[in-house]
């Protein structure tokens, strides 16, 4: 199946497009209380700006990213972290 995932024209694992709780936690250095808070105004914000609002306890990983100045690589590399 190696060479079947790396022919062409076969997509990729699909990435993910949020953050979770746990996420925060690594990317910050919080407790669970203060990703909690946090993941609540990132999700107001996308709500106030019209975009997709995310279930409890996740957030969009570029609206993160951006509102605390943090490379998305360096949100993807925690992302991969917990998906392996």
């Amino acid at each position: 199946m190696g060479a079947l995932a790396t022919a062409p024209g076969v997509l990729g694992a699909a990435l993910t497009t949020y953050v979770t709780v746990a996420d925060v936690m690594k990317l910050i250095g919080c407790k669970d209380n203060k990703a909690y808070q946090i993941i609540r105004a990132v999700n107001q914000l996308a709500k106030k700006e019209g975009q997709f609002e995310y279930g409890q306890g996740k957030a969009s990983k570029y609206l993160f990213a951006d509102k605390f100045g943090i490379p998305i690589e360096v949100v993807d590399s925690i992302i991969e972290m917990r998906e392996v």
